[in-house]
C-alpha cells in the first residue's frame, strides 16, 4: 500500500490529465467492443438479410467505430506525452531542491554518482509508471471486464473456464513482486556505482593519466560492467520463466475456448457470427492479460526506484527536524547563560539583527565552547573552540593542513551543526541569534579554489545575486582583481567549462571572489582566496578588498604571514 500511497502523492499535477486518459481508454474499450457486436450483426443480420441500404449503413458505422479508434489513440498519445515529461519534470525538480535540505560531510552522505543515477535512471522508471502505467492498467481492467461480461452473455461456461488460472496468478504476483524488487535494487546500485567510476574519472583525468593508470580504470570500470550484465541477466531471465508460466497458463484457456467454439459450431449452437465474435473477446481478454503480465514487472521494478528515492527524500526531512531540535537547544543554552550575557540573551530579538542587504551594520560572531567531530568513532577536529569575532573586526586563521578551519567555516554557515557548545551572530544593539539556515544570508563565503561552473561568466556571478545589474558585475570584478574578464570573447557572456575550463587558476579563483562579494551579507568567510595568485596580485586584491568593505566582519584561512600582518586578530589554531 505504501507505493501506492506515494504515487498518489506524487500524482496532484497529473491527476486531471490521467482522469481523461482513462475515460478515453474506456470509450476506447468501448468501441472495440462495440467492434465485436457489430461484426456480429454484420455477419448473422445484414450479410445474410439486409437491404442494400442496411448494407451501406452498417458498413459506414464500420468505417466511422474505426477512425474513432484512430483518433482517440492519438489523443491518448498526445495526452501521455504531455503527462509525462510533467511528471519526469516535477519529482525532478522537488529531489533536486531536497537535495539542498540533505545532512552533508558526514559518512551517510550519498555520492555524487548515485544521486546523479537517482535523478535519471529511478525517477524515469516512477515518472513511466506514475503517468503511462497506472491508467492503462485501469483501462486494460476496463477492457478485461467488459469483454468478459460480452463473452459470459453469450456462454457463460466458456468466459468462466477462462478465470480458472486466475487463483494461480494471484499467489504467484507476491513471490514474483518480491523478487523483482530485490534484483532491481541490486541493478540500480550497480549502475550507482559505475555512475560514481565515470563520474570521478572525468573530473580526475589529469590525475589518472599522470598516474599513468587510465588502463587499470578502463579495467575496472568493464568490471562493474560485467558485474551489472549479471544482475540484469539473472533479472531477464526470472521475468522470462515468469510470463511463461502465466502466459502458458492463460493460453490453455484461450486455445480451450477456440476449441470449445469451433465444437459449438460444428453441433449447430451457435453461428458463425458468434463464432467471429468468440474469437474476437478471446483476444479482448487475452490482449488486457499479456499486458497485465508485461506491466507487472515494471511496477514492481518502480518500487524499487520509489525506494531510492524516498530515501533521499526521507533523510532530507530528518536533517530540517534536526536541525530545527539543534535550534531549540541552542536557543534553550543561550538562554541560561548568566550575569550580562544572560541579560542580552533573554531581550535579544532575531528579527531585530539587521538585514543582509543593509551594508552599513556591522555583524560579529561568538563561538562559545565548541566540540566538533565528523562521526562518533573519529577524533574531535575542535575541542572547546571560544572565540569573539567582533562586528568589524579583521581576523586571520592559521594552522596546520587538517586542524579544522575549514570545519570551524562550515559550523558558521550551519552546513554541520556542533556536538556542543554554541556559535551565534549578534550586532551591537544587542540583538543575538544562534546560527542556521535563517542566518546564513549574513555570510558571504569565498571557498578555496576553484568552485566555477560550465556556463558564462555572467551565470558564473548571479549565482550569488540573480537581480545583480551589469555595473554591480563590473565592480565586484574591479575589486576581486578579474578586470580581465572584459577582454575575454563575449565578456561577461564568454562561456567557460566545466571547473573554468579556459582560465588559468589564478583567473577562476578571482571570478569566485568577485561572486562572492556580489553576494549581500555582513560577515565575509574568505578561504585561503589568495592561493593561487602572486604576490604582488595578492597585495592589491587585499588593498581593494579591506577598501571596499571597510565595515564588514572579515575571517582568513590563510597559510600566508602577509595576510595576516593585515588583520586586526590573528588564531593560531594547534592540535590537542
Amino acid at each position: 500500500m505504501k507505493y501506492l500511497r506515494w504515487i498518489w502523492q506524487n500524482t496532484l499535477g497529473i491527476r486531471l490529465n490521467s482522469a481523461v486518459r482513462i475515460v478515453v481508454g474506456i470509450i476506447q474499450v468501448m468501441l472495440g467492443l462495440l467492434m465485436v457486436w457489430l461484426s456480429k450483426q454484420f455477419i448473422d443480420v445484414t450479410i445474410r438479410t439486409g437491404s442494400r441500404e442496411e448494407l451501406i449503413a452498417m458498413t459506414a458505422t464500420l468505417v466511422a467505430t474505426v477512425l474513432s479508434g484512430i483518433l482517440l489513440r492519438q489523443l491518448y498519445y498526445y495526452l501521455t506525452t504531455k503527462a509525462s515529461i510533467h511528471q519526469s519534470n516535477s519529482i525532478r525538480l522537488r529531489v533536486f531542491s531536497n537535495l539542498f535540505l540533505r545532512k552533508i560531510f558526514d559518512d551517510q552522505q550519498l555520492h555524487s554518482g548515485d544521486v546523479t543515477s537517482r535523478m535519471s535512471k529511478d525517477i524515469d522508471t516512477v515518472a513511466d509508471v506514475t503517468t503511462t502505467m497506472i491508467p492503462q492498467l485501469l483501462v486494460t481492467f476496463t477492457q478485461l471486464a467488459g469483454a468478459f461480461c460480452l463473452l459470459y452473455s453469450m456462454d457463460a461456461a466458456l468466459a468462466l473456464s477462462l478465470l480458472l488460472a486466475t487463483p494461480l496468478v494471484a499467489v504467484l504476483s507476491k513471490f514474483i513482486a518480491h523478487r523483482l524488487r530485490a534484483m532491481t535494487l541490486d541493478i540500480r546500485q550497480q549502475e550507482s556505482t559505475i555512475q560514481m567510476q565515470v563520474q570521478e574519472s572525468m573530473e580526475y583525468n589529469a590525475v589518472l593519466r599522470s598516474l599513468g593508470s587510465e588502463r587499470w580504470v578502463t579495467n575496472r570500470l568493464d568490471g562493474m560492467q560485467q558485474e551489472l550484465v549479471g544482475h540484469v541477466m539473472r533479472r531477464t531471465r526470472f521475468t522470462i520463466v515468469t510470463r511463461l508460466l502465466l502466459s502458458a497458463t492463460f493460453a490453455l484457456g484461450y486455445l480451450a475456448a477456440f476449441l470449445w467454439g469451433g465444437l459449438q459450431l460444428r453441433s449447430g449452437a451457435i453461428t458463425f457470427g458468434v463464432m467471429t465474435s468468440f474469437l474476437q473477446l478471446v483476444g479482448q481478454i487475452q490482449h488486457p492479460i499479456l499486458n497485465i503480465l508485461n506491466m507487472l514487472p515494471q511496477f514492481f521494478y518502480a518500487t524499487a526506484s520509489i525506494d531510492r528515492l524516498q530515501e533521499m527524500e526521507d533523510s532530507a526531512a530528518d536533517t530540517q527536524q534536526a536541525s530545527a531540535n539543534s535550534r531549540q537547544s541552542s536557543a534553550g543554552t543561550a538562554q541560561s547563560t548568566t550575569g550580562s550575557q544572560k541579560a542580552t540573551a533573554d531581550s535579544a530579538d532575531p528579527l531585530a539583527l539587521p538585514a543582509d542587504s543593509d551594508e552599513t551594520a556591522e555583524i560579529g560572531i561568538m563561538a562559545d565552547s565548541v566540540s566538533f567531530s565528523y562521526s562518533s568513532d573519529e577524533r574531535q577536529i575542535l575541542t572547546n573552540f571560544t572565540h569573539d569575532f567582533k562586528p568589524g573586526s579583521k581576523t586571520a586563521i592559521m594552522g596546520e593542513t587538517g586542524i579544522g578551519k575549514t570545519t570551524l567555516f562550515r559550523l558558521m554557515l550551519a552546513l554541520i551543526e556542533p556536538q556542543q557548545g554554541s556559535i551565534t551572530v549578534y550586532d551591537n544593539d544587542g540583538h543575538r541569534q544562534p546560527v542556521s539556515t535563517s542566518t546564513r544570508r549574513h555570510f558571504v563565503f569565498v571557498p578555496q579554489g576553484n568552485t566555477l561552473m560550465s556556463g558564462t561568466v555572467r551565470y558564473n556571478l548571479l549565482l550569488a545575486c540573480p537581480t545583480a545589474t551589469d555595473e554591480q558585475l563590473r565592480d565586484v570584478l574591479h575589486t576581486a582583481m578579474a578586470d580581465f574578464v572584459e577582454t575575454l570573447p563575449g565578456g561577461l557572456d564568454c562561456t567557460i567549462g566545466e571547473r573554468g575550463i579556459g582560465l588559468s587558476e589564478g583567473q577562476a579563483q578571482r571570478i569566485a571572489i568577485a561572486r562572492g562579494l556580489l553576494r549581500p551579507g555582513n560577515i565575509l568567510l574568505l578561504d585561503e582566496i589568495s592561493s593561487s595568485l602572486d604576490e604582488e596580485t595578492e597585495s592589491e586584491l587585499f588593498r581593494r578588498l579591506f577598501h571596499a568593505k571597510q565595515k564588514k566582519t572579515m575571517i582568513f584561512i590563510t597559510h600566508r604571514p602577509a595576510v595576516s600582518t593585515l588583520c586586526d586578530d590573528v588564531i593560531a589554531m594547534k592540535s590537542e
